[in-house]
This record gives structure tokens, C-alpha cells and sequence, in this order.
């Protein structure tokens, strides 16, 4: 009797297939994980964030290494940078947003409110240069290690600013600019 021809006899069969579902697995979570821009296109630029490289080291046995993860990468402390901080421009009104996790909320000049849901450090353009700035934001966590801040610049200066550091804190500010 003729032995059937199985293809997965071959061993690159099997690493094409496990290499298929990485690549599958990797596209899957740049796509999810933040591969679009949330807030919109504002007009305004803001600095470029620069990458960070991430080592991955195999301990010997009995050493002392910082602890890995579950795919067994060891991050290293040292190598992450804090992201950079939005520059707001010289000229016009702006509402500027810092907050290391996600916040929400509406900001407006002459009652034309904008609602916005994003994260960092953010500058929003206002669509007059004159009037009654609005701006109220919230966090979207409970954490109390770091503040929500809000500010109102007019033509690169601050004209008044707000913070909280409370679980889902909020933030308003109203300022004549």
C-alpha cells in the first residue's frame, strides 16, 4: 500500500505556519494597540516622539537579572525616555491638555464647544483669537499618582491654568481671552 503524501511531514511546512500566525499576531496588535490617531487632525504640529529600543536579554543560570516578562524579555529601566511636551504655537488661542493616561472632555471659545477624548500632552486650536475660553476635562482612571493639567495660552503665554491629582479628577477652567 502507497504511503499518503501528508505535507506536514516536511519541518518548513510547520515554521512557515508558525511564522504566519506571529506576523498575524504582531499586525493584530499594532492595529489594536494604537496603530491611528485618536484625536483628530487638529492643525496644530507637536514635537515627534522618539522611539525607545527595548533589549532583550537571556540570563545565564543563577545570575541576577530585573525581572522578565512572560515571553521572557527583560525590560530595561534606564532606556525608557518620557515623551516629549507639546509645543504651542506664538500666535492664536490654544487649550493645552497634560495627562499621562486618558482624559476626556470639551473645550470652546464663544460657546462652540469641541468634545475630545485623548491621551499626553495635547494642544487644541481655538477658532477665534477673542472671547469667553471654556475648557473641562476628566481622567479616565482612578489614579492619584499623577495630575490632570489645563491650561489657556494666548499668542505662546499662559493666561490661567487648572490641575487635579484625584481619581477621575476634573479640571475647568474659564478664562476671557
Amino acid at each position: 500500500m502507497k504511503r499518503r503524501n501528508d505535507p506536514w511531514d516536511k519541518p518548513w511546512v510547520a515554521v512557515a505556519a508558525v511564522a504566519g500566525v506571529v506576523a498575524v499576531i504582531m499586525m493584530a496588535l499594532v492595529f489594536f494597540m494604537g496603530g491611528g490617531n485618536t484625536g483628530g487632525n487638529s492643525g496644530v504640529q507637536t514635537a515627534p516622539v522618539q522611539s525607545t529600543t527595548v533589549q532583550a536579554t537571556q540570563a545565564p543560570f543563577g545570575s541576577s537579572v530585573p525581572p522578565t516578562t512572560a515571553s521572557g524579555v527583560s525590560i530595561q529601566p534606564e532606556l525608557i525616555k518620557e515623551a516629549p511636551t507639546a509645543t504651542v504655537p506664538d500666535n492664536g488661542a490654544f487649550v493645552r491638555v497634560n495627562y499621562i493616561g486618558g482624559f476626556a472632555g470639551t473645550y470652546g471659545i464663544n460657546g462652540e464647544m469641541v468634545t475630545v477624548r485623548n491621551s499626553g500632552d495635547r494642544v487644541f486650536p481655538l477658532n477665534a483669537n477673542t472671547g469667553a475660553v471654556s475648557a473641562t476635562f476628566h481622567k479616565e482612571d482612578g489614579s492619584t499618582r499623577h495630575e490632570i493639567v489645563v491650561e489657556i495660552y494666548k499668542n505662546g503665554k499662559v493666561l490661567t491654568s487648572a490641575r487635579n491629582t484625584s481619581a477621575y479628577g476634573e479640571v475647568s477652567v474659564n478664562f476671557p481671552v
